[in-house]
């Protein structure tokens, strides 16, 4: 460059040289809030996502549970109408079926085996081997006959409570179904039950399942 140019260049201002100090730090100032700002939005959706991702997956297996508990209910059968059919300590006399406000207990037929084999299950929400949740027992009529360990399985682990009610047919015919938390026919099974599962305490999910060879009760008459 001639100092010709160099003259001519210094009068508008155009520098030959590189930036300056202050500029560096202005310019990487400037980058390390832009990166701050990106890594507080990129750790808020990663937030978000897990929290969308663990509530989906809590919800997915209660829907499986609910549905578990839907199909035994589904092939729910009366094994035996006999007064003295059932015992809870009496060898050679199974368990009686209850159905109360926090627990279910009956006989249903199993299609997962071949032929159909019929099995005394129990559902309710309970601490078991240290761990709590919704818990599903199983065991043939003949383990249940020798009061045998029955086996167990966890279908939802964050049940905190299980409350169910059943339908009545009411005295007036043209009222609603009336719900109650106790069955009070030990040789019938209802026709409709509501479960009603609760994670936490503003979480929880109702359904209403049927057995279709149960039946409808008038509401007992007051005692």
């Amino acid at each position: 460059m001639t100092k010709t140019d160099a003259m001519r260049n210094s009068e508008f201002g155009i520098r030959n040289h590189g930036f300056t100090l202050v500029e560096l730090l202005i310019a990487a100032t400037m980058m390390s809030v832009l990166f701050i700002g990106l890594g507080g939005h990129l750790r808020g959706g990663i937030t978000v996502w897990r929290q969308t991702t663990q509530r989906v997956d809590a919800l997915q297996r209660q829907r499986v549970a609910l549905d578990r508990l839907e199909r035994d209910l589904a092939n729910g059968i009366v094994y035996d109408s006999r007064d003295d059919a059932y015992d809870v300590a009496e060898e050679g006399k199974p368990p009686p079926p209850e159905f109360t406000s926090t627990s279910l207990a009956w006989y249903t037929v199993s299609p997962a085996v071949k032929p159909p084999s019929v099995r005394f299950v129990t559902y309710a929400c309970e601490s078991s081997d240290g761990t709590t949740g919704l818990w599903r027992t199983s065991q043939s009529v003949g383990e249940a006959r020798t009061h045998s360990e029955p086996v167990s399985e966890l279908l939802l682990p964050d049940c905190k409570a299980l409350s169910v009610r059943y339908a009545y047919a009411p005295a007036d015919e043209s009222a609603p179904l009336e719900w109650r938390e106790e069955w009070l026919f030990a040789k019938e099974l209802p026709r409709l039950i509501e479960v009603t599962v609760r994670r936490t305490a503003a979480e929880q999910t109702t359904r209403v399942m049927a057995i279709p060879h149960g039946s409808f009760k008038r509401v007992p008459e007051p005692s």
